[in-house]
């Protein structure tokens, strides 16, 4: 119908559209007014996903709009090259499409010629312009003739475009609302979602026939990956009677934005094609055993302080009945010159602790730091350096208990003490085996215990996982069934739960529906080819 051309505004700095009509539909000056008229019309349409028009008017004899230029590619070269947009990215498109045509429709304006070459997408593929709204729309509502002459003088010889994304009603010649539209926009999303044209008759009156009376192959015979509630939506928009489509364009976009939350909501959940029976127990064993790691992780450490304060207390006691028992010798040495000092008593009670099992090792040096006592022999005499890379447990009332070095041993330091002087002090090492056999086991029981209420928690989630899997199970299958048996079919049951209520909706929902497959429809016994209204052809 038009020309169109890449065009710069200078007074404003603008490159935009500027489409100018043929000549050949020029001569026909009702047509130029109605062209003008219209795209005024949709001029007024301010919306993100409709291309903005600027301009209207006529030069020089040629009507033209001038109108945004949207840098993109018609979706139906995106079909073409791709074959089918991806379920996430088409809702988001499919979305936009739905409100910008009900933003149109709220203004009165019925778009008549939705199809993919007039949906333009932007570079990144992930915004959708409709475009030429009220240029298709060459009536106002009323058929006076005049525009059934004038498809039938255009539409001769020219290949099938538009027909293919008409309305029955459309095609039919019957007049046209908003939801005429709507079957447009799911004729389009059917062939973005499967990549095959909802219908696919060559001839105008088989395509006629076609649209107004068969239904479209099922979605899923072409993918798998459809959800069904998409496809529900699909088959709704493409019903053959207005009043069984959706009422508007807001209803549409709802029930897409829905699926797209559905659809966004799986993505975060557990993996996909898992039962609610695996994915249930699964869950639940996974926020247990988090929960069990770190109040395990915590009991641990609290017990490890409450056997290591054990083990110092006890170690302390050995101390300080070494420290008392060694106190009056350092005493008394310790008031003789060095040459009168006999440290062999010291010593031998040294050698004879030592013979404990309990007991790892004994040093014991005078106030100046020498050693005047061990259990390592080539240590007497020697300076006493306490070792400094130990990690401390307890340091208090001059008793420090450390971790020995080789880990396996508790390094107890007491000063030596009596009648409130300092001697010297005795370190003495403790094996700690009894200390870590008690935490290993404590280990091991919490380990058992924690095994026991996966296992437990596992059986009871997969049992509850189950309860909830058969009924839905028997929901599935009665879905399934009903449309195989004119939906003459009911869920008995007795259940008096959450399930019940949705069995009874489901009896509810085919009661209804045989109650209307029941009733006969008039249905012509054949219909005239002539009577197809096929919408001029246009540029892209």
């Amino acid at each position: 119908m038009a020309d169109v051309y890449r065009a710069y505004d200078p007074d404003i700095g603008r490159v935009v559209a500027i489409k100018a009509l043929k000549a050949e539909y020029r001569s026909d000056s009702e047509f130029s007014a109605r062209f003008v008229r219209e795209a005024r019309a949709a001029g007024a349409l301010h919306h993100p996903n409709i291309a903005t028009i600027f301009d209207v008017g006529e030069a020089d004899g040629i009507p033209y709009i001038a109108m945004e230029l949207v840098e993109g590619q018609p979706l139906d070269q995106v079909l073409q090259a791709s074959g089918r947009i991806p379920c996430k990215r088409l809702l988001r498109l499919a979305i936009q499409l739905s409100d910008a045509l009900a933003f149109a429709h709220a203004q009165g304006i019925v778009h008549r010629d939705v199809k993919p070459s007039n949906i333009l997408l932007s570079g990144d593929g992930n915004t959708a312009k409709l475009l030429d709204f009220g240029v298709a729309r060459i009536g106002s509502g009323g058929n006076d003739g005049s525009e059934e002459r004038y498809l039938a003088r255009t539409q001769a010889g020219q290949v099938i475009g538009t027909p293919r994304y008409m309305s029955p009603e459309q095609a039919l010649g019957l007049a046209v609302d908003n939801r005429s539209d709507l079957f447009s926009l799911g004729a389009v999303l059917y062939e973005m979602t499967t990549g095959k044209t909802a219908f696919g008759s060559t001839g105008l009156a088989t395509l006629a026939i076609q649209i107004a009376q068969e239904r479209v192959a099922p979605i899923d015979q072409f993918t798998a990956d459809c959800p069904k509630g998409v496809g529900q939506i699909i088959e709704k928009l493409l019903a053959k009677k207005p009043d069984q489509r959706f009422a508007d364009g807001c209803q549409v976009s709802k029930a897409l934005a829905h699926e797209l939350s559905a659809l966004s909501d799986e993505d975060t959940t557990s993996p996909k094609g898992l039962s609610i029976s695996f994915k249930l127990p699964l869950a639940l064993v996974s926020i247990t055993l988090i929960t069990l790691v770190f109040a395990i992780s915590a009991t641990l450490a609290r017990q490890e302080k409450i056997l290591e304060k054990m083990a110092t207390t006890s170690g302390d006691m050995v101390a300080k009945f070494v420290s008392n028992n060694i106190a009056v010798m350092m005493a008394d040495n310790a008031g003789l010159p060095p040459s009168e000092q006999d440290w062999s008593p010291l010593q031998a009670f040294v050698t004879t602790a030592a013979l404990d099992e309990g007991v790892r090792g004994v040093v014991v040096s005078d106030a100046s730091g020498i050693i005047r006592a061990a259990t390592d022999r080539k240590l007497v005499g020697q300076q006493y350096t306490k070792p400094l890379d130990e990690t401390v447990l307890s340091a208090e009332g001059g008793l420090s208990v450390t971790n020995a070095s080789d880990a396996n041993d508790l390094r107890f330091t007491r000063p030596i003490q009596y009648a409130g002087a300092n001697f010297g002090s005795v370190d003495l090492l403790l094996p700690r085996d009894d200390l870590d056999a008690a935490m290993a086991k404590s280990h091991n029981d919490m380990m058992i215990l924690a095994s026991i209420i996966i296992l437990v928690v596992w059986a009871i989630s997969y049992l509850s996982g189950a309860l909830v899997t058969r009924p839905l199970r028997r929901l599935m299958q009665s879905f399934d069934a009903a449309p195989k048996r004119d939906f003459a079919m009911r869920i008995s049951h007795k259940r008096r739960d959450e399930f019940g209520i949705l069995f009874d909706s489901f009896n509810r929902m085919t009661e209804a529906a045989e109650e209307r497959i029941n009733i006969t429809p008039t249905v012509p016994q054949s219909m005239d080819a002539t009577r197809v209204q096929i919408a001029p052809r246009k540029a892209a």
